[in-house]
């Protein structure tokens, strides 16, 4: 494909702010609102957020466009239930990269270099009360390991140290980091260009940890081929649709700085540790750049990006992992408010005794996974009201929990031990089985009326066999259903009822 025929806007973040603000996922400030004040904006209600006049400058600013599944099955061109399934479909499709002339990029509509680049002028802000610095969250870095030729896409915070540098947390396991010590050993530089302004898609690429090429990934994500712009000082690829991309390198001296604290999407801070210093070379926009934050710890995490985009990975890997055990989920979700990777919920079609105690055994293979829930397919796995439903009328403490200890902790998970090993627990919230089919073990429901007619009276419609009384008012075409209870009433009196077990009414032998 040539790169005269991609669509540089179709993947715009500003294309996909106007698509949220037509489905009313977007509130729309047109009142100032200073950058000290824009976290507190931000995390006041759960919609995405478009801020048209953000800080002295006046920026535009959009926050949280990745913060609701909703906002996620959009970004997909689909609805919340089937997002998963359009996500999987597009794995098993890759797509390929095309590079864009800098002349065609849009994101090399404006291009600072040298002297001109000052990072006071853009909107790093104080996102937790505790943090460090200000900070830009929103950053998607893209590399390419010098020693391999691995290409590498991830998702980092930059945190302000002045005009022309940056740090960036790079304390934690990734493949940037190990690129990065790579080059520290040699006596190198590590050059990486951070897009900020980018389609969820994007950023659910940038989540994704897979032994491929990783810029072939956000072509995967979006269904179709990603133009890509070399970088204008450093020569790596980019998203030739990005709103803005900030080009440098991180320095070989290696681990030297305090980087942190920040607010991290456990809940928690992450601590103070010693990170490298990144240099910038140059910061090339669109003329109408579309800065943004994204939301990614506070009060309320399953409105956070973080959250949203973490559950809907860990559903991919979910569904990976079952499969691969011999069972085919009805229904998987991620609790985005345990970051989207804790407490997993997964609905089994009716199938096999201890079937729910595998799924649990095989979750529990995956490091963030935590807590298993596993409910027959009755249960609806995105409602919280049917979770606890089933929560307290199947789980028997006694023996529906399945424990397993000493794995290995996620790296910010506060409850490992000393050791770094964390408990897991599963809770087989399945009905019994081997139970017989009662009244009592069913479960209530609005009736529904779609048949059409079949008798006249009741008596004809009970010949044919027993009937729950809805049955015999769908039998009889009855909209109302006081005369179907007259009728039978005046059948009891003259003696021809009998009722069964059930309740449903019978003429008698």
């Amino acid at each position: 494909m040539s790169a005269r025929n991609v669509d540089l806007d179709k993947f715009r973040l500003r294309s996909f702010v106007e698509k949220l603000i037509t489905i009313g996922e977007m509130e729309v400030h047109e009142e100032p609102v200073s950058l000290a004040d824009l976290s507190a904006a931000i995390e006041a209600s759960p919609k995405a957020k478009y801020f048209k006049r953000v800080g002295a400058e006046q920026y535009e600013m959009v926050a949280s466009v990745s913060g609701s599944r909703r906002r996620l099955a959009a970004a997909f061109g689909t609805d919340e239930r089937n997002v998963i399934h359009e996500y999987m479909r597009r794995m098993n499709d890759p797509q390929p990269v095309i590079e864009v002339p800098s002349t065609e990029a849009p994101v090399h509509q404006v291009v600072l270099e040298g002297d001109a680049i000052d990072l006071t002028k853009l909107p790093f802000h104080l996102q937790h009360e505790l943090d460090g610095a200000p900070y830009i969250s929103s950053g998607i870095d893209y590399s390419v390991d010098p020693a391999t030729g691995r290409t590498n896409v991830g998702c980092r915070r930059l945190m302000f140290r002045d005009r022309h540098t940056m740090r960036a947390n790079l304390s934690q396991p990734s493949d940037l980091k190990n690129s990065y010590i790579g080059c520290v050993e040699r006596g190198r530089t590590l050059p990486v260009s951070f897009a900020i302004g980018s389609h969820p898609l994007d950023y659910l690429a940038a989540g994704l940890r897979m032994p491929t090429d990783e810029f072939g990934l956000v072509a995967t994500l979006r269904g179709e081929p990603v133009p890509m712009v070399r970088g204008r000082t450093n020569g790596v690829l980019a998203p030739a649709d990005a709103e803005m991309i900030i080009e440098g390198y991180f320095d070989e001296l290696g681990y030297r700085e305090q980087e942190g604290p920040y607010g991290e999407f456990y809940g928690f801070y992450g601590p103070v540790h010693m990170d490298p210093v990144f240099h910038v070379t140059a910061i090339t926009m669109r003329k109408d750049m579309l800065h943004q934050t994204v939301f990614h710890s506070g009060g309320h995490l399953s409105w956070t990006d973080s959250g949203n985009l973490g559950g809907l990975n860990a559903e991919l890997q979910i569904w990976k992992v079952l499969r691969a055990a011999g069972i085919e989920p009805a229904a998987v979700l991620g609790v985005a408010g345990t970051n989207g990777r804790q407490h997993v919920r997964v609905a089994l079609r009716r199938g096999r005794r201890g079937e729910a105690r595998h799924a649990i055994s095989a979750l529990h293979a995956i490091p963030r996974v935590k807590h298993v829930f596993v409910v027959d397919d009755d249960v609806d796995v995105f409602s919280d009201e049917q979770m606890e439903w089933a929560m307290s009328t199947r789980f028997r403490a006694g023996s529906d929990i399945v424990m397993a200890t000493g794995y290995p902790g996620f790296y910010m998970d506060p409850t490992r031990d000393a050791n770094g090993l964390v408990d897991k627990v599963g809770f087989d919230l399945t009905a019994p089985y081997g139970v017989p089919d009662t009244i009592e073990t069913r479960r209530p429901r609005a009736p529904r009326f779609n048949g059409q007619k079949r008798y006249e009276t009741a008596r004809e419609a009970l010949a044919s066999g027993p009937m729950f009384f809805s049955q015999i008012m769908e039998a009889l075409g009855s909209k109302d259903g006081r005369e179907v209870a007259l009728e039978l009433h005046a059948m009891h009196e003259q003696g021809l009822l009998r009722r069964l077990s059930d309740g449903e009414w019978a003429l008698k032998e």
